[in-house]
């Protein structure tokens, strides 16, 4: 007790209560705008995001497209199965890839996408190496041939009404066994001569300028020799089915050897499979 007044606890809680409500208030109210703030940030950053990113995402995609002569836009996206209405999240660049690489003009198909909207495709042709003459749709057509023994064009549209220079035709090709339709891949006991003739397109494709045709002349064991027809020249060259650049140039300098030494004389065919030319007549084959 100081002096005359006498503080009881009752008196003493009530006194201070009102102080800690003053102080609370204004602690109350900065919670509440922190927390506003947050929310505020939040949805402020969803929809960034969501404008950013997933409107473009789930709108119509962009579409570049990297193709070559014979296969414009339209045909890829068509291929591709893209129309107007794909968009990011709805496309499926493993299915387009496999679709693309299924057109018989293409080499290799590659799809690529970056987020959010763009989608890039590259596409890269086959390469002719060798043509052939066969009967399509009722009429005779040439049918060409990458290094892959595939036939990847009929009609040769494909290369913008001018076909490549210098290409070797192959004749002989049809038999029971292969049946020649756009798409189709040769079989594999033929396939080599395709592999051979584009490594000599890759080392010097100006010799084919001497080869009018290379027949394929299959034996009875499912083998095969290559005969070549020279340009210029009714003399027959019979070679085995390994040709190269150096055995095309020796026989085709044996050719010129015989036909300085035998004139109007030369052999119908010469046979250098074995390395050593042989020269037959219709009737006579004689060692050279």
């Amino acid at each position: 007790m100081l002096g005359d007044f006498v503080y009881t606890e009752e008196e003493i809680v009530s006194d201070c209560k009102p102080e800690e409500s003053r102080n609370d208030a204004p602690r109350k109210t900065e919670n509440v705008l922190k927390r506003l703030l947050v929310i505020a940030a939040i949805v402020i950053f969803g929809g960034l995001v969501l404008w950013v990113f997933v409107t473009p995402a789930m709108s119509p995609a962009t579409v570049y497209v990297f193709s070559f002569q014979g296969l414009d836009r339209g045909a890829v996206l068509h291929q591709a199965n893209i129309g107007g209405g794909t968009t990011f999240i709805s496309f499926n660049a493993a299915e387009a890839q496999q679709l693309l690489s299924r057109h018989p003009l293409v080499e290799s198909a590659r799809v690529v996408t970056n987020f959010p909207d763009r989608i890039s495709i590259h596409l890269e042709p086959r390469q002719a190496v060798a043509v052939s003459i066969a009967r399509m749709n009722g009429r005779m057509q040439p049918v060409y041939f990458d290094r892959h023994g595939v036939a990847f064009m009929i009609g040769g549209g494909g290369f913008g009404g001018m076909a490549p220079p210098c290409l070797p035709v192959v004749s002989g090709l049809h038999n029971e066994a292969i049946a020649i339709h756009l798409g189709a891949r040769l079989p594999e006991s033929i396939l080599p001569l395709f592999s051979r003739i584009g490594a000599i397109m890759d080392s010097n494709p100006s010799i084919w300028q001497a080869i009018s045709e290379i027949n394929v002349a299959w034996n009875d064991n499912g083998t095969y020799d290559l005969v070549l027809f020279p340009v210029n020249s009714s003399t027959r060259l019979r070679m085995g089915s390994d040709i190269n650049v150096t055995n095309i140039y020796y026989a085709l300098l044996m050719l010129d050897v015989v036909q300085r030494q035998l004139g109007d004389s030369a052999p119908s065919e010469i046979d250098v499979r074995s390395g050593i030319g042989v020269l037959a007549t219709e009737e006579v084959r004689l060692g050279g």
